[in-house]
């Protein structure tokens, strides 16, 4: 008989918020970047959580889910910090 050990418990709020976090500490133009931000927030709220909160209450990880999501999350923030001007 095979023991399936139960899927982590996820601060869900917390990874929210540390999204969010990173995503307002980003500096972007106004207009199209910050509405890109907002959407990018929106996603995570509406669609990414929901579907990790479903697999842990399964007994699914959600951890690879969400670790590839954070991942591209945070290759956005990274786009988008001021870079040193060539030459200083």
């Amino acid at each position: 008989m095979s023991h399936v050990a139960p899927a982590p418990v996820l601060d869900l709020e917390a990874l929210a918020a540390e999204v969010a976090s990173l995503l307002d500490g980003a500096p972007v133009a106004e207009g199209t970047g910050a509405k890109l931000s907002r959407l990018l927030c929106g996603f995570l709220e509406n669609e990414v959580l929901p579907q990790a909160e479903r697999a842990a209450g399964i007994g699914l990880d959600p951890t690879p889910l969400l670790g590839v999501v954070s991942d591209v999350l945070r290759r956005y923030a990274d786009a988008l910090e001021l870079r040193e001007p060539a030459g200083r």
